[in-house]
């Protein structure tokens, strides 16, 4: 069951991207490039819920099944882009093929390698997430080390020091540089791993049961952790070490308030805010094949209309939404449909 509240995340998180990739000067477009890590944060919370969801319930964990489930999500969407607009750039003369690059990319080391594509670094550092994590938890689910609440929660806690600790080891030598910034997994894994820390304590402690009795609290506690985004240029000092950590934290504790909007949305204080709402969840509900397009958008905006930022940004956001949207039914859903199916018919576990 989906979950309004995380879509409406993922539709924030995709917009601040957006806007990053605009040309407007703008509060929102300097602080966009954290929407990425608010991805991660979320991929982190909801995939490791999954599977703490399945041992919960079935006392194992099918790493089989974990695994197609994810291929029959990621791999299609994301290749066709890959291989359809490489097509169009060669048949068009627009790019010379570069082996090393596409190699990258079809590999999902874009992370660690040169790429293609500005934004296809991100897709590599959830790639690995995914077999990272997978792996791990399947092994400790055999260990009967899942319930160790105390050993899981100071290993987490420790992955998320570590974290930072190499951040801070590359970020230290530029210090006084203008700009430094870094792709690599191990170097923005902090929030995938807030993300996981989270859903353990949602799903094996009472933890966030007792936070959530004190809403607005943990609101206004999740805006000024969040807040050193809008006050520190990215890429500086400071945000590459502190300010990337406390913003995640924020990024998480927002997560948490989100699991239940739906309740809010029906009879609670948001229920007049319904119509914008569910139109966030539409971004969100299709923000992986939005994300996969947008710069492919922008290129097609800026070849062919030449305004204002704020015309071409609407128009670059639209049309970034428009083809999502239609590449999210055509390719994305339908290869879902295929999984269901598979699934129904062959009964994996």
């Amino acid at each position: 069951m989906r979950k309004k509240g995380l879509d409406i995340l993922r539709a924030i998180a995709v917009i601040l991207v957006l806007f990053r990739h605009s040309d407007l000067d703008n509060i929102i477009q300097h602080f966009g490039w954290l929407g990425v890590d608010l991805f991660f944060v979320l991929s982190g919370f909801l995939i490791s819920n999954i599977l703490f969801v399945e041992y919960t319930t079935f006392g194992f964990i099918s790493i089989k099944r974990f695994f197609i489930r994810r291929v029959f999500k990621i791999f299609p969407p994301f290749y066709f882009f890959l291989l359809s607009t490489l097509l169009f750039n060669y048949l068009f003369n627009i790019t010379t093929l570069n082996w090393e690059r596409l190699t990258s990319e079809l590999l999902y080391l874009q992370s660690y390698l040169p790429r293609i594509w500005m934004h296809t670094w991100s897709l590599s550092v959830e790639e690995h997430f995914y077999i990272l994590f997978s792996i791990s938890i399947f092994i400790i689910s055999k260990k009967n080390l899942l319930k160790k609440k105390e050993i899981i929660i100071t290993s987490l806690l420790l992955l998320i020091l570590l974290s930072f600790l190499m951040r801070l080891y590359i970020s230290y030598p530029h210090k006084n540089d203008d700009s430094f910034g870094f792709t690599q997994s191990h170097l923005r894994s902090d929030g995938i791993i807030m993300g996981i820390l989270l859903s353990y304590l949602h799903n094996f402690t009472q933890w966030s049961k007792k936070l959530l009795k004190n809403k607005w609290l943990i609101f206004i506690i999740s805006g000024l952790l969040i807040a050193p985004g809008f006050c520190f240029k990215g890429g500086g000092f400071f945000m590459n070490t502190i300010g990337l950590t406390t913003v995640n934290l924020g990024f998480s504790f927002l997560v948490l308030l989100s699991i239940d909007l739906e309740k809010y949305l029906v009879n609670g204080s948001l229920k007049y805010l319904k119509i914008p709402l569910n139109t966030f969840c539409f971004v969100g509900v299709n923000s992986y094949s939005i994300y996969l397009w947008h710069l492919n958008s922008k290129n097609i905006i800026y070849s062919f209309f030449s305004y204002n930022p704020l015309f071409m940004t609407i128009m670059y956001i639209s049309l970034s939404i428009g083809i999502g949207a239609l590449m999210s039914y055509l390719i994305e859903k339908s290869f879902l449909r295929l999984r269901d199916y598979v699934f129904s018919k062959k009964n994996l576990h």
